[in-house]
């Protein structure tokens, strides 16, 4: 009977030890953390990052980033406020905003035009077909430093997976 009693605390004790571990890597990774969110809410967040990710010298001395949260076809409002809260926790405030509304709020220079103190993260075209996404975007600071994009996701077996990020073009 106290050899059952061993086992079972032992038993007990390695399972909590497993799930703490498991807890703690998924606090100490939270970039990878990502399993709430819907389908297209997490091809968004993923691809919106990889463009942030590119060119990082347009990333330098910003303040904010301004993501178009109207071109996210397929989203909810739900869906938005957990991108935006994700960004803001791994990056920098964000503010939902075009490059026009980024004018009207007087945070485009419009004698150098730029953006002087973030960058604009925007959707342009989405393709659905064939177990395949295909996410055209852009990265803007300026007419002198803006990148456009093509983000590929497959579908293996009903899970969508992150291919690439290539850019299309540079000014």
């Amino acid at each position: 009977m106290q050899k059952l009693l061993i086992f079972g605390l032992c038993f007990t004790l390695v399972i909590g030890f497993i799930g703490c571990s498991r807890q703690k890597n998924g606090a100490e990774n939270p970039k990878n953390d990502i399993g709430n969110l819907t389908k297209w809410a997490e091809i968004y967040q993923v691809t919106l990052d990889s463009y942030l990710k590119q060119d990082v010298a347009l990333n330098e001395n910003i303040d904010f980033i301004a993501i178009d949260l109207s071109t996210l076809e397929f989203t909810n409002e739900d869906d938005k406020i957990k991108i935006v809260t994700w960004f803001e926790s791994n990056h920098k405030p964000v503010k939902d905003s075009n490059l026009d509304g980024l004018k009207a709020q007087g945070l485009f220079d419009d004698e150098l035009l730029y953006i002087t103190d973030g960058v604009l993260l925007q959707i342009t075209a989405v393709t659905e077909k064939n177990n395949e996404i295909i996410i055209e975007g852009m990265k803007y600071r300026g007419g002198l430093g803006a990148n456009g994009f093509e983000t590929r996701w497959k579908s293996n077996n009903g899970i969508w997976e992150f291919v690439e990020t290539v850019m299309t073009w540079i000014s």
